[in-house]
């Protein structure tokens, strides 16, 4: 299959070859209508245009690189490995395809030290599951127009654009009428704003409510009485209260794309959209305008 050049998108678009190579490599000193930059891109996407990364490199003294960054864990389960590891790889397949490389950094949780990460000028930075005290010590190490993109996380700040699941939606669809013998399993998370979101989707009292950060935790839910039905977000943790058999009704709501672990009579609501491909345009898009911070949308949600 022929590689399309910039020639095949500039006769497409009806511009020059000029025009196309300053909208792909980001030159930012001339003057072109936003029409023609998103005709541009929107061909450059439908051919396939695989950018000479080098090139753009000496065009625009940008590196091509963009940044994914997780914290280190020493007990980090491993489901919630299981869900990073998916997240990235298609994500890294994305970027690839789009001329970028992927820089993959394991932040200690105690002390994070960024130098590699101001030392590589990074375009673009994901960051994974973070912690609260870690957002502000990040962002100090980025200039502005450098989109910072949280994943599986939350903060009321411009400066952070998120993705998260639509927990909403999809615990709206799950939950019965009758509330009095349900609890919410859900797995534990790094920010609390995200956990708050999660529990504030369902209206249980907080002795219904249990996060799970390793297997033993668990067992309170399991062994209480009260509960006949149980919703569970993950389903390697649904596994587990599916093998216990300690529910009359069971409903996982799958965020690893892995119903097949479940059985036929546990009932599973999956997510249609695919978050990395959500992350992935976010950031695309907000490489383009760089008045980013004032755009009234701080969070996208993955239905």
């Amino acid at each position: 299959m022929k590689k399309t050049t910039m020639k095949d998108i500039a006769i497409r678009a009806n511009v020059s070859v000029a025009t196309v190579s300053y909208v792909l490599n980001r030159v930012d000193n001339q003057t072109i209508p936003e029409k023609t930059r998103r005709q541009i891109m929107q061909l450059a996407e439908e051919l396939h245009y695989i950018p000479n990364l080098a090139a753009r490199s000496l065009a625009n003294q940008k590196t091509g690189l963009v940044g994914v960054l997780v914290h280190k864990s020493k007990q980090l389960p491993y489901w919630k490995l299981h869900a990073q590891l998916a997240f990235i790889h298609t994500l890294e397949q994305r970027l690839t395809a789009a001329g970028y490389h992927t820089l993959l950094y394991t932040l200690d949780t105690d002390n994070p030290s960024l130098d590699i990460i101001v030392e590589r000028k990074l375009e673009a930075v994901f960051l994974i599951d973070a912690q609260d005290a870690s957002f502000y010590s990040i962002s100090r190490h980025f200039v502005e127009g450098i989109p910072l993109i949280l994943i599986d996380s939350m903060i009321e700040d411009k400066l952070f654009k998120q993705v998260v699941f639509n927990y909403r939606s999809v615990l709206e669809a799950a939950l019965p009428d009758d509330l009095s013998q349900v609890c919410l399993i859900m797995e534990s998370f790094n920010n609390s704003l995200l956990t708050r979101y999660i529990r504030s989707c369902v209206p249980l009292s907080d002795d219904a409510v249990f996060e799970i950060r390793e297997l033993q935790d668990l067992l309170p839910a399991m062994d209480h009485q009260r509960f006949k039905q149980a919703i569970v977000i993950n389903e390697f943790i649904g596994s587990y209260v599916e093998k216990s058999g300690d529910f009359e009704h069971l409903t996982v709501i799958c965020t690893c794309n892995s119903p097949q672990m479940l059985g036929e009579r546990v009932e599973k609501i999956l997510f249609q959209g695919d978050k990395a491909e959500v992350a992935f345009e976010l950031m695309q898009e907000l490489l383009y305008h760089s008045d980013y911070s004032e755009q009234e949308n701080n969070c996208y949600y993955v239905d």
